[in-house]
């Protein structure tokens, strides 16, 4: 007599699996606004925890894929890659509210609809960043940065479309009530890019670059700018190094250097402003008229950090101890730019106002400053000559107004016009326009052999600096 057998039944984790291979084929048919997407919908609590952790894994991939082995993982971003939970269950509870329905079960089915579309939207970015682009296009060059620009902006347009089309295809409101509910949802997508854009550069990734050759962890490199110390110290060592500045000396044409690094999340910066500040003592007989203002972590109980506030007191400081008709202040800035030309001033978690060309001209002129040397190292750094050109002034930008410069690398000693400017030109003529031209053949030299598109180094120099730059250099050829 054969044995019948009991019929099978699966596991929880087989169920679980099967419940979110589901969930995914529906979150990539709603990426494709298939209509019949929905029916593949199995919602539930652990189902979003799944397609969360899903989340956080291809994000830690893309951090993998950006900074490289050598980096190290920041479990403080755990807290921040929770916030997109809460506000998705808020808005598809009004969602389900609205249909009537059982507004539990019609959260969790909207927030799994979201979760599953939006993991396949942002693998599509990641896929076209890191695979399809460097085939088709040339590294570094304009069209792929253009190409890049380009799918971030439309990855984020289509996975609001589809996201919208999702939730009418699920809740199906009238129209009056999906806008109600739309209107409340793209809030909360705004919210969303916002935050990511102001905590992404220091909490938001798993996966960090290594800043440190020690024990001490990526966290740890932001310890002191959390202190209270540095609230009661930075005044202090702000005021110690205005004081230092020496006054001019009599019938004796000097030279005032002060060093401003803007942003602290590269160490490039700290090291181009105190190497800047080393050779200008040694070569430029500017000891005791030197001046460096810097946002760094590891510097903040240490010099004064770099913000307009700083910048101001600064300039007057120095301004009120040079010659105006002899002396001739440099000012070196080096930190990132943006294309609306704002100097990135950045010291997390601080916030300083914002440093445009016009701002710099107008701190520059209140504190009296007659003959200035400025030099912008930053992207679109050529949107700081025109503002800042007159007769007294040299004006030197690391780029074009509309280009990139490079170099800026964490590990990096200089970016590329600071090596070529400062660290070979500077080092074999006191002719900060001929060390210029020397540098712009440098930087265009080596961008070509890395097959970086030309940032264009730029510089305006007015007729009234040069008899006080080569009264300098004779000087200092003597000297």
């Amino acid at each position: 007599m054969e044995t019948m057998s009991a019929p099978t039944t699966p596991t929880a984790i087989q169920a679980t699996l099967r419940d979110l291979a589901s969930n995914l084929r529906a979150g990539l048919g709603f990426l494709l606004f298939e209509k019949n997407a929905v029916n593949r919908l199995r919602a539930s609590v652990p189902q979003i925890v799944w397609l969360w952790l899903l989340g956080v894994l291809l994000g830690l991939m893309d951090d993998l894929l950006n900074v490289g082995w050598d980096g190290e993982l920041n479990l403080q971003a755990l807290p921040y890659l929770l916030w997109v939970i809460p506000p998705f269950l808020l808005c598809m509870w009004c969602y389900a509210r609205m249909q009537k329905e059982d507004a539990s079960a019609g959260m969790l089915e909207g927030t799994t609809a979201i979760l599953g579309l939006g993991l396949f939207a942002s693998a599509a970015s990641t896929a076209l960043y890191f695979f399809v682009q460097p085939i088709l296009f040339e590294p570094r060059s304009m069209i792929s940065t253009w190409l890049v620009s380009g799918s971030l902006g439309v990855s984020l347009v289509w996975y609001t479309l589809a996201t919208y089309v999702a939730l009418w295809r699920i809740y199906r409101l009238t129209k009056l009530k999906y806008l109600l509910a739309s209107l409340l949802l793209g809030a909360v997508i705004a919210g969303g890019i916002w935050f990511s854009i102001r905590f992404a550069m220091n909490t938001q990734k798993l996966w960090q670059p290594s800043y440190s050759s020690g024990e001490s962890s990526y966290v740890d490199r932001w310890q002191l700018t959390r202190g209270e110390a540095i609230l009661y110290r930075q005044p202090e060592l702000l005021e110690k190094a205005l004081a230092a500045v020496q006054p001019s000396r009599p019938d004796t044409p000097e030279l005032y250097l002060l060093a401003f690094g803007g942003d602290a999340g590269q160490d490039v910066f700290l090291r181009e402003v105190l190497s800047v500040e080393t050779l200008f003592k040694e070569r430029f007989d500017a000891a005791g008229r030197s001046l460096v203002l810097v946002n760094n972590p590891a510097t903040v109980l240490e010099r004064p950090v770099a913000s307009v506030t700083a910048l101001e007191r600064a300039l007057k400081a120095i301004g009120s101890r040079m010659d105006q008709n002899e002396d001739v202040l440099f000012l070196f800035m080096t930190s990132h730019g943006s294309a609306e030309f704002h100097f990135s001033l950045s010291l997390w978690p601080f916030e300083f106002d914002e440093l445009t060309p016009q701002r710099l001209r107008e701190l520059l002129d209140a504190a009296a400053i007659k003959n200035r040397v400025v030099v912008v190292s930053a992207c679109y750094s050529g949107g700081f000559i025109a503002p800042l050109s007159d007769p007294h002034t040299l004006v030197i930008s690391a780029a074009r107004a509309d280009r990139n410069s490079h170099g800026c690398s964490h590990e990096a000693d200089w970016t590329f016009f600071g090596r070529a400017y400062f660290d070979e030109a500077l080092r074999h003529t006191y002719s900060f326009t001929a060390a210029f031209e020397q540098a712009r053949r440098t930087v265009e030299a080596r961008e070509r052999e890395e097959n970086y598109t030309p940032s264009e180094p730029q510089m305006a120099a007015g007729e009234a600096i040069r008899p006080r730059l080569e009264a300098i250099e004779r000087r200092l050829e003597r000297f």
